[in-house]
């Protein structure tokens, strides 16, 4: 395993040297290592890859290092802090930097002391003098911050021996980390816990030391393999940060977090494994800690020799205070999600979990990669749970969809190991009588006020309202063969359209194509995989509407300004009016059955 990560270290390394040679594609003008993360990062690469290949530099690779700690020393302000990035004169943003320099200046204390010039370490120990005071000093602004930047403080503490900045690391600490009891991270990021989160824990593990920091790691670690697909996809849907737009997060950068523990863990050891096969490897940031952390590198050995295969390989689990459910069947899988803070916030914003995707499964090797509810109500946006329940097992039923059924229930015909997902959501929308007399103004001026779905100066706190409701109730049955939605909806009447996206390649049949990527699915339609003799058989009952909008509506919030959360590729929509129900089945069937 070492040899292969030497081996991209390396391409990156000369990629780097590549990209320097050519006038514009460096320094703060653009390319492959801009600002002051891109050149830590670069003069990492720079002491790392030698170091692993069991060589000195190159006289090219030693001028490059010097070349590009001289840009980053350009970038350090008066403050010590960095002044490039949207970010400005942000501790916590420094730190990101200062945690590689911290790295470099160790390798070049140990591993790589006699390899280098002790010029370069001189330097990059003056810029961490340089920031430590704002460091110690400085603030952060959201919750990952917290322990980049203590990290930094740790590190860096324990690098020039100041006392001051391992006790601000400690007070930082003494906040608690933000973890609940399912070992999600609160911002449910698996961006942010493999790139930040779980690397600084680390980090504060060693320095401190203390081990508990360990533990958290260790378990999130644990979360995070129960929701990744056999495939190196972790979940990231219901994610509270910019992963959440793209439904899934490739394993790779859990890399070096997992060597940390595969040595004792078997999952973990599994897991580097399948991380090694995924993309966005660290291969620098992995070499720099197996360089300095006897677990790392004994971890990475062990997981050469198991196969890149999750354990285990089924299994269910609910993480309770994320509202998101997942089940697992070897290739096989479904996940609920009603974890959405927009409900409760009544905002879209950066920080909250917004992606209303409620479901995703794979079946007979065909991925649905997002399952939205769309519906025309006063531009309120698409369905997104507020709460999420699992009924009793016992009476999961999943009816013949072959027959029209009980549209009301889950129909007739048990199916062994079926489990009932509730998702509830009531919506409501209003309009406002005339201000009372003694609200009412000579110079008809009112206050500015947002009433949760349009803002203007109407005062509207001060006014009756008549309101109009939409209670939409959504359960999910999910069976080894089919996964069955029963989508009830209550109250004011209103068109809604299910969106199946559907994952790339898939061939589709018995839908009504309406232009180059929308599909509507009027009674049935049968998707495959090119070359599977199996696939899924689609069913709506009642059947679909032929005339209804088949689109997907995001909601006034992102609309008034142009904008939208829609999904690309291939989708099949389900249009009906409401108040009513409305079934629609994802059953695994041969050809034969009305393909």
């Amino acid at each position: 395993m070492l040899s292969g990560l030497t081996d991209l270290a390396a391409a990156r390394l000369d990629q780097l040297l590549a990209d320097d040679a050519v006038p514009g594609r460096s320094g703060e003008g653009g390319g492959a290592h801009t600002g002051h993360r891109g050149l830590a990062a670069a003069v990492r690469a720079a002491v790392v890859v030698p170091l692993a290949r069991g060589e000195r530099p190159s006289p090219e690779v030693a001028a490059a290092a010097g070349r590009w700690l001289g840009r980053l020393e350009d970038l350090q302000t008066p403050t010590g802090l960095f002044g490039s990035g949207d970010n400005l004169q942000s501790p916590p943003d420094s730190s990101f930097t200062v945690n590689d320099v911290a790295t470099i200046v160790a390798l070049l204390r140990g591993p790589a002391r006699e390899a280098w010039d002790p010029r370069l370490r001189e330097r990059l120990e003056t810029v961490l003098r340089r920031v430590l005071p704002a460091l110690v000093a400085g603030g952060v602004h959201t919750p990952n911050h917290r322990w980049e930047l203590a990290s930094a403080l740790a590190a860096t503490g324990r690098l020039l021996a100041d006392d001051a900045a391992i006790d601000r690391a400690r007070d930082w600490l003494g906040e608690g980390i933000d973890v609940d009891a399912d070992g999600l991270y609160s911002e449910r990021s698996p961006n942010y816990a493999s790139a930040v989160t779980g690397p600084s824990l680390l980090t504060l593990a060693r320095e401190l030391p203390d081990e508990s920091l360990a533990g958290i790691v260790h378990r999130n670690l644990h979360a995070t393999l129960d929701l990744t697909n056999p495939d190196g996809r972790t979940e990231s849907h219901y994610s509270r940060r910019q992963d959440q737009r793209a439904l899934t997060f490739p394993l790779g950068p859990f890399l070096a977090p997992l060597a940390r523990f595969a040595g004792t863990c078997e999952r973990c050891a599994r897991g580097a494994r399948l991380a090694l096969l995924t993309p966005h490897v660290d291969a620098v940031g992995v070499l720099a800690l197996a360089a300095l952390d006897d677990d790392v590198r004994s971890g990475l050995d062990r997981a050469a020799g198991v196969p890149p295969r999750l354990v285990p390989d089924h299994g269910e689990r609910l993480f309770a205070d994320a509202r998101l459910w997942r089940r697992w069947r070897g290739e096989e899988w479904t996940v609920v999600d009603g974890g959405s803070d927009v409900p409760a916030t009544g905002q879209i914003a950066s920080g909250l979990a917004a992606n209303p995707t409620f479901a995703r499964l794979r079946r007979a090797g065909v991925e649905i990669a997002s399952l939205r509810l769309s519906r025309t109500f006063f531009g309120l946006g698409p369905f997104r749970a507020e709460t999420l329940t699992i009924e009793d097992a016992e009476n999961a039923r999943v009816g013949d969809v072959a027959g029209a059924g009980d549209v009301g229930g889950l129909g007739d015909g048990t199916v062994d190991g079926a489990r009932v997902l509730r998702l509830d959501e009531t919506v409501r929308a209003g309009y406002y009588q005339p201000l009372a007399e003694r609200e009412r103004r000579a110079d008809a001026v009112y206050a500015l006020e947002h009433e949760g779905r349009f803002a203007a100066a109407m005062s509207f706190a001060s006014r009756e309202v008549d309101e109009l409701e939409l209670r939409t109730t959504i359960r999910i049955a999910d069976a080894p063969d089919a996964v069955v939605l029963d989508i009830e909806t209550e109250g004011t009447g209103a068109w809604h359209a299910l969106e199946i996206a559907l994952a790339s390649p898939v061939v589709v049949s018995g839908a009504v194509a309406l232009d180059g990527h929308r599909l509507r699915l009027v009674d049935r339609a049968w998707l495959r995989a090119p070359g599977s003799a199996d696939g899924l058989e689609v069913v709506a009952e009642p059947a679909a509407s032929t005339s209804l909008p088949a689109e997907y509506d995001p909601g006034e919030r992102y609309t008034h300004l142009g904008g939208t959360d829609a999904l690309g590729g291939l989708r099949l929509y389900a249009a009906w009016s409401s108040p009513g129900r409305q079934r629609l089945t994802f059953r695994v069937a041969a050809p034969t059955r009305d393909g």
